[in-house]
């Protein structure tokens, strides 16, 4: 028989990446811009810039109902950013929060080629099972396919890559360019590296889905 379609991944449309752009972008630099002019400092302005995002990723969680992988990386996020703030440490430190988690996820990621299986395997299967066990359990399947196998290690390796490159441009931006020029332009390079990340992915995963339709009959391998 043949091997099983890989699972789909969902992109973000325009409904959903311009509220995450206001929520996320938009918002903390008009709170940053205004509180910097009524005589507040950069760093507790940039705090209260971060409640936005703070706020949004909570509730998105509240709406979920259930601590999964996404949401555990928007809790790490919110904690590095309140630990950055209580610590009193530079407003450039402060803008590098963000990109601590994703720096930790690329290492994260790489570490994973050591496990059963790579990050990307357990992300997609979030997004594709949720907490349905049946669905998972279908999921798991896939492993027995050489493809599939293939297909998840090369997108881990490349968000991987993504990730810590977006680890290091922002860091580059942070102490190149001026605090209000991070918040202006961060949020729309930032999100557009994931959003290639996605259509990447979206695109290799459709193209792996076609070869494996169209490829000779094949004996699942064990994992």
């Amino acid at each position: 028989m043949k091997e099983p379609e890989t699972p789909r991944v969902a992109v973000p449309s325009i409904r959903t990446v311009i509220p995450t752009l206001v929520v996320d972008g938009l918002l903390p630099y008009i709170t940053y811009r205004v509180a910097t002019r009524s005589g507040m400092s950069e760093l507790t302005a940039l705090g209260a810039g971060a409640v936005f995002p703070a706020a949004h990723g909570l509730l998105s969680l509240w709406r979920r109902r259930t601590v999964d992988v996404i949401g555990v990386i928007v809790l790490v996020g919110i904690a590095v950013s309140v630990l950055a703030l209580i610590a009193g440490g530079s407003a450039r430190l402060f803008l590098i929060r963000e990109s601590f988690v994703t720096g930790a996820l690329g290492l994260l990621a790489l570490s994973s080629f050591a496990w059963r299986r790579p990050l990307i395997f357990y992300i997609g299967r979030q997004f594709s099972a949720g907490q349905d066990a049946r669905a998972a359990a279908s999921f798991d399947d896939l492993w027995q396919r050489e493809r599939a196998r293939r297909t998840f290690r090369v997108m881990t390796l490349v968000w991987a890559i993504g990730w810590l490159a977006e680890f290091g441009l922002r860091v580059l931006m942070v102490f190149t360019l001026s605090v209000e020029n991070v918040l202006a332009f961060g949020p729309v390079v930032f999100n557009g590296i994931t959003v290639g990340l996605l259509l990447w992915t979206v695109d290799y995963a459709r193209r792996q889905r076609a070869r494996g339709q169209s490829s000779p009959e094949s004996t699942p391998v064990s994992p």
